[in-house]
């Protein structure tokens, strides 16, 4: 037969060195480089089991870093599957040294060292912004929808006090019959030696002290929901919150990105358990300043964060302009449809509609929504042929206008722009593709850890190997190692 014939299995070989188990352009390299340069120039923030010279040795933050990395590189996050590539895969054994930890180090190291795992993540961002792959000149923010590690179906208080009334029903109901055969076993005692009550006790006893169990739980899970203000609990991840995403409504978290501009890279990835995007633009500025020390020219967003207090102090407090399109409230579109509008004049300190109708100053400093309103209103409405259309008051039209309704106006008006609308335009092309690639890397099930601190982790890694990726695009290897060698990694 023609076919190409594969090596003898049976023949004696020289394996050659460690070294050459992978090639000079092989990203692990890169990765091998950055984690050893980030520890040894930072021993200090390391520390990690591995402290005394007796007892059993640990492995070093390196190691499992490195392993980490690898890891989520290539879409292996699980910690038992990330053991057996150690004995199987040629680049992993190369990148520690052919060691083996187990999946219970692994995932023991993962859930401890958050701060590790942090610090790797931002001096990264770091090495990006001082090489010039981030800029920060303009940047995008985002937040996407992650399914939390539990089960879809959430606890609400209305599911918890129907569950607490029927336990509690059955725990009456197994006390009476606790009573009862305790009862019978005194007088089972006084006139024959062959009853087995006793075994009757025990199984009450079994039962009621699960029924009590289930009741101390539900009611701690109860009062959790109380003091946090939620309306729904996830068991198994209580910091998760109920969240609407593409798949329908899900225990979740909100993870928030600031994209930049220049080369698509993750500038900061936050999680927050908001339900909503509309208090999380400020935060995004906040952290961007803190971890990169960037103040952007341009921040871009969607219509879901469009806070005007936060745009207002952002925009006076720094040198950046804010792009987010406000939308329009079901009031004001269905007064557009109907033809309705209104004027201000700042003289008369009064508006006036389409109609010719005058809404005088009715109330001044009217707080509503964390805003300050003055309000205005109409006295003459009642034949006005557009009344049913305009209000359902019968005293009247009225209208709340902000304390900052002239910075308002003068943003709207900027927002309808040219540059404005090209920029939201431009916004999509900047974040849909982070998160895409990371839900990819990610798979069906996204997190595997629990808890808002833990899940910060995994999206610390996620964030980082996104950004990993789009460098080796960039660049060749040998001009990247040469930069991450030359690079002062040592925190200030």
């Amino acid at each position: 037969m023609h076919y190409i014939q594969g090596t003898n299995r049976a023949e004696i070989k020289l394996f050659p060195e460690v070294e050459n188990w992978v090639s000079e352009n092989n990203p692990v390299r890169l990765i091998d480089l950055i984690i050893d340069k980030i520890v040894l120039s930072n021993p200090e923030d390391f520390i990690w089991k591995g402290q005394s010279n007796t007892g059993r040795k640990s492995y070093s933050p390196s190691t499992m870093l490195k392993l980490f990395l690898y890891g989520y590189l290539n879409k292996i996050a699980s910690s038992r599957r990330l053991e057996a590539e150690t004995y199987r895969n040629i680049e992993l054994m190369w990148l520690i040294s052919e060691l083996h930890p187990d999946h219970w180090a692994i995932c023991e190291y993962r859930r401890e060292n958050k701060e590790h795992i942090r610090f790797v993540t931002i001096e990264f961002r770091r090495f990006l912004k001082a090489e010039g792959y981030i800029d920060g000149k303009e940047v995008a923010t985002d937040g996407s929808k992650f399914k939390a590690y539990a089960a879809k179906e959430m606890l609400s208080l209305k599911k918890i006090k129907k569950r607490l009334e029927n336990l509690n029903e059955k725990l009456e109901k197994y006390l009476e019959e606790f009573k009862h055969a305790d009862t019978t076993d005194e007088l089972s005692e006084e006139f024959t030696d062959n009853f087995e009550g006793t075994e009757i006790n025990k199984a009450l006893i079994d039962k009621i002290a699960d029924l009590q169990e289930q009741v101390s739980k539900l009611t701690s899970q109860k009062e959790r929901l109380e003091n946090a203000g939620k309306n729904y609990l996830a068991p198994n991840d209580p910091d998760a919150n109920l969240m609407k995403s593409r798949d329908g409504w899900i225990p979740g978290y909100n993870g928030q990105t600031v994209i930049d501009k220049k080369n698509r890279m993750i500038a900061t990835g936050e999680i927050s358990t908001e339900a909503n995007d509309i208090n999380e633009l400020k935060n995004n500025v906040d952290n961007l300043k803190e971890q990169l020390d960037i103040e952007p020219e341009v921040v871009e967003a969607d219509k879901g964060y469009a806070n005007l207090n936060e745009i207002k102090e952002i925009e006076e407090n720094s040198n950046t302009k804010c792009y987010v399109p406000i939308p329009e409230n079901k009031k004001e579109k269905d007064d557009k449809t109907n033809g309705i509008t209104f004027s201000y004049d700042e003289e008369n300190d009064e508006y006036e509609c389409s109609q010719g109708k005058k809404l005088k100053l009715k109330q001044r400093n009217k707080k509503k929504d964390n805003c300050i309103y003055d309000v205005y209103q109409c006295n003459d409405c009642a034949k006005c042929p557009l009344k049913k259309e305009c209000t359902k008051s019968k005293k009247g039209r009225m209208i709340h206008r902000n304390k900052n309704q002239d910075w308002i106006d003068k943003y709207k008006k900027r927002m309808k722009s040219t540059k404005a609308k090209e920029k939201n335009k431009e916004r999509k092309t900047i974040v849909e593709h982070p998160f895409g690639t990371i839900k990819w890397i990610m798979g069906k099930l996204h997190f595997l850890l629990t808890g808002k601190e833990k899940v910060q982790i995994e999206f610390d890694l996620y964030a980082t190997v996104y950004n990993f990726k789009r460098l080796i695009n960039i660049d060749n290897m040998e001009l990247l190692l040469q930069k991450a060698e030359n690079y002062a990694w040592k925190r200030a």
